[in-house]
């Protein structure tokens, strides 16, 4: 074989090797994935909906890393973080279940390859938790 082609080969092997690694959660991160399913919050009435999406602008006023950027009746939305930033941008949607039924959905992030702080999955725990709670 050529060296260009063993290089290739080689690096290849790596890349898919790597990538399987990072593709493959944890026990726990997969129990905390669960977790995050199971506690998506939900409401089916309007003072129920209000009160959930006031306590969702809140949670993100104190835990956020950016400040609001959009908020509409269906999307509550930061400014998006910077290169490698660890901060937590984040973004929520009220996403209609049918029947009267919504779902309040958060998803957060960063931009740093090695991890957000806080953890942007148990800050997702954390708000479906606390934005669950505030049912009136």
């Amino acid at each position: 074989m050529r060296i260009e082609t063993i290089g290739l080969v080689v690096c290849t092997g790596l890349f898919v090797a790597l990538s399987g690694c990072a593709a493959m959660p944890s026990k726990a991160n997969q129990a905390k994935i669960a977790k995050f399913q199971q506690t998506i919050p939900t409401c089916n009435s309007d003072a129920e909906c209000k009160a959930m999406w006031d306590a969702a602008q809140l949670w993100i006023v104190h835990n956020a890393g950016y400040k609001l950027q959009n908020v509409t009746d269906v999307l509550l939305q930061t400014y998006s973080p910077g290169p490698y930033d660890t901060d937590l941008a984040v973004e929520v949607t009220k996403e209609p279940q049918g029947h009267g039924i919504y779902q309040i959905v958060v998803r957060a992030w960063c931009n740093n390859l090695f991890g957000c702080t806080p953890n942007a999955l148990d800050a997702e725990l954390d708000f479906n938790v606390k934005v669950g709670a505030a049912k009136p």
